[in-house]
C-alpha cells in the first residue's frame, strides 16, 4: 500500500479533504437544529471526488502540452502527470470494485 502513494502532497490533500467532509457531516447533525446549513452526505462527498479527479486530470493534460511547448517546470510535470495517473488508477479501482460489487448483489438475488 505504502508503494502507491508517490505523491505525498496529494495524499495530504486527500486526507484534508477527508477530514473537512467529515468534520462537516459531524458539525451538520449537531447544528442541524439551529440552522439550516445543507447536511452532508455520501452523493455530495462522491460528487467532490469527480469534480476533483476531473480537475487533477485536466490539470496532468495541462502540464503535459506545457511540457511539449517548454514553458513548465520538468518537475511540475512530473508531479502533475504522477497525480493524474495515480488519480485515473484510483477512480479505475473503485469502478472495478463498484462493479464487482453490483455483480455480487445480481447473482445472489438470483
Amino acid at each position: 500500500m505504502a508503494d502507491m502513494i508517490s505523491n505525498p502532497a496529494a495524499a495530504a490533500s486527500a486526507y484534508a479533504n477527508m477530514a473537512k467532509n467529515a468534520s462537516l457531516s459531524d458539525g451538520a447533525s449537531d447544528a442541524s437544529s439551529t440552522s439550516s446549513a445543507p447536511k452532508a452526505s455520501f452523493g455530495n462527498f462522491l460528487e467532490d471526488s469527480v469534480r476533483s479527479s476531473i480537475d487533477t486530470l485536466k490539470q496532468g493534460e495541462r502540464a503535459s502540452a506545457a511540457g511539449i511547448t517548454g514553458t513548465m517546470d520538468p518537475l511540475a510535470i512530473t508531479q502533475a502527470v504522477t497525480a493524474a495517473k495515480m488519480t485515473l488508477e484510483t477512480v479505475s479501482a473503485v469502478r472495478d470494485a463498484a462493479i464487482e460489487a453490483y455483480n455480487k448483489i445480481q447473482s445472489s438475488a438470483i
